[in-house]
């Protein structure tokens, strides 16, 4: 198993809608087995530029993070999708040992 995280700017964006929303979109398509979209209130990236949410920032675009774990092949595979968004970010390949809980309900 793999985590894949990738962070990205919130004003980030491919063909009209937020990016974040079309990297969902993305695996779901490609059938990933599930992923998670936080938003984040202050960070910076490679360019140091600081972004964050107070009273006094007319313009925001903070920091989003995105966690996808899945099996090795498939995160392998969507790491070149993703690669190809032009996007300015990182992508993080971790390995994990992952277990699914399930209510027996």
């Amino acid at each position: 198993m793999k985590l894949l995280r990738i962070y990205l700017g919130e004003k980030d964006s491919k063909g009209g809608k937020p990016l974040a929303e079309y990297i969902v979109e993305l695996a779901y398509k490609e059938k990933m087995t599930g992923i998670t979209v936080c938003k984040g209130i202050m960070g910076f990236g490679k360019k140091r530029h600081l972004h964050r949410s107070d009273f006094f920032t007319l313009s925001e675009d903070l920091p989003i993070v995105i966690d996808i774990v899945d099996e090795k092949e498939k995160i392998e595979s969507f790491v070149n999708k993703i690669k190809d968004l032009n996007f300015d970010g990182l992508i993080v390949e971790i390995p994990v040992n992952a277990f699914y809980v399930e209510n027996e309900k």
